[in-house]
């Protein structure tokens, strides 16, 4: 429970400013933009369609960014979600984030607290401001969207650590049963 207030108690929170990315990513060949060598994205991931009581991360790629969709399916009475993302930093890199749409159901206010000082790991809380129920996601519905850049041709395995679904008891207590799955980012 300390580790999950921790989190949402980081004090470092980066709000690196972009929009969100979509489309298809590319097998082809890395380009070069003066010098530097431009390789494009793709994910895919381990669980496509996640049943109930699931974490699973979808992804849509753009040129050398992919954004990672983390999705909460089947499941209700959320009010946070407390995690590590994990990833081989010789082929990606944190390139940012966007708000999700699950904890801001019915207007809400939402914290969103990220960390990426360590190389290969992002850091994330995120919980829901005001007091009250929890949001219920029937369909995959991102809590929040992360950016990754492609910065070396391969395979990178990204995978959840430190991982909680938070209920909206006072103080937030971690819900159980709930299975966390990620995939692979394909960099060329």
């Amino acid at each position: 429970m300390r580790r999950i207030h921790a989190l949402l108690a980081i004090a470092t929170v980066l709000a690196l400013a972009g929009s969100t990315s979509c489309g298809g990513g590319g097998d082809a060949a890395p380009s070069t933009n003066g010098g530097n060598t431009i390789y494009s994205g793709s994910f895919t991931p381990d669980n496509a369609n996640p049943g109930a009581n699931a974490v699973a991360l979808g992804g849509s790629g753009s040129q050398n960014i992919v954004t990672l969709a983390v999705n909460v399916a089947g499941t209700n009475d959320v009010s946070g979600a407390a995690f590590d993302l994990t990833f081989d930093p010789s082929k990606a890199e944190f390139a940012g984030w966007s708000p999700g749409l699950l904890l801001e159901q019915g207007g809400h206010q939402v914290t969103y607290q990220l960390n990426s000082q360590q190389s290969g790991r992002v850091i994330v809380g995120v919980s829901r401001t005001t007091a009250g129920s929890g949001a219920n996601a029937g369909i995959a519905t991102p809590v929040i969207l992360l950016r990754m850049r492609m910065i070396g041709a391969g395979n990178s395995q990204i995978e959840f650590a430190n991982a909680d679904l938070l209920n909206s008891a006072s103080p937030p207590g971690a819900k159980s049963g709930i299975s966390f799955s990620g995939g692979t980012l394909v960099s060329n």
